[in-house]
């Protein structure tokens, strides 16, 4: 065979191996179940619970069967055993639905008159995460991790002038009647209502642990989190004024499990190319 012939051939393999790699590693993210942004579990001894909220905290809606409803969350705190009396709350989250967060708030009420709430800030507590930890009764964060406090969002689709400003009007009160009274709930003096009105004026204000507690009444633990660096960036890119550190950490260290996959596959088929190469040069 001439070698032009050969390079060509090779060529064309190569370029097949990684079109069929691509299609191979978006086949199993298709397959996988989307991970719910919450989990719940009683200790051993059932006299406490862990909560992880990891990740935007979706919508309500229940569009397929393994997708997560805020009644579903609502169970899960009623099913704890009547023993447990310390809820842990771990969150690392950049914020999502309005809905869902003021719902988890009433859950989270219902239950503090017999049980102890701790919220502890693995990474960041972003836009309604920021005011869903308020509502715990003690607050810890890492030295490296972050709030971010701004005025309530919600995004629409095909909606008209008298839809925007119904939707603006609530957004109005979700900040007057739930965000301000749940961030004055754990302020310190520092926190004025010049302050609060500073935090929500418009943008997106982000506050490392030592800010955050000069403001509210938050523990700093001496020590620091990786789980900083697993922040979706899709998602903190939507943001604003997001802290250079804080974006560069995540961007050096976020590879995707399909991108690592994907990579995987191509060593592997460009090492069977080369032996396979090889054994074509060795027969001319």
């Amino acid at each position: 065979m001439p070698l032009n012939c050969l390079l060509v051939e090779i060529y064309i393999q190569s370029q097949w191996i990684r079109e069929n790699a691509v299609k191979e590693v978006i086949e199993v993210g298709k397959n996988q179940k989307p991970n719910k942004f919450w989990e719940m579990k009683a200790s051993a001894d059932e006299k406490s619970a862990d909560l992880f909220i990891y990740g935007a905290i979706i919508s309500g809606y229940k569009w397929r069967d393994e997708d997560v409803t805020i009644t579903e969350f609502r169970q899960a705190l009623e099913d704890l055993p009547k023993t447990v009396k310390t809820l842990n709350m771990y969150v690392n989250s950049p914020g999502g639905s309005v809905f869902t967060t003021n719902a988890m708030i009433n859950q989270l009420d219902r239950i503090k008159n017999r049980i102890t709430i701790n919220a502890y800030v693995d990474g960041i507590a972003a836009s309604a995460a920021s005011y869903l930890i308020m509502k715990a009764d003690n607050i810890y964060m890492y030295e490296n991790t972050f709030l971010m406090i701004h005025k309530p969002m919600i995004t629409l689709w095909s909606a008209n002038a008298v839809d925007c400003r119904e939707q603006a009007d609530w957004l109005d009160k979700i900040e007057s009647k739930t965000c301000i009274p749940a961030y004055k709930d754990k302020g310190t003096d520092l926190l004025t209502d010049e302050k609060i009105a500073e935090l929500l004026n418009g943008e997106d204000n982000w506050l490392d642990a030592e800010e955050a507690a000069e403001l509210f009444n938050i523990t700093i633990l001496e020590e620091e989190k990786d789980a900083v660096a697993c922040v979706d960036i899709e998602l903190l890119n939507q943001y604003q004024n997001v802290p250079k550190h804080l974006f560069n950490a995540v961007q050096e260290s976020v590879i995707s499990a399909e991108e690592m996959a994907l990579r995987q596959k191509i060593a592997d088929d460009a090492k069977y190319s080369q032996e396979y190469t090889k054994t074509i040069l060795g027969g001319i």
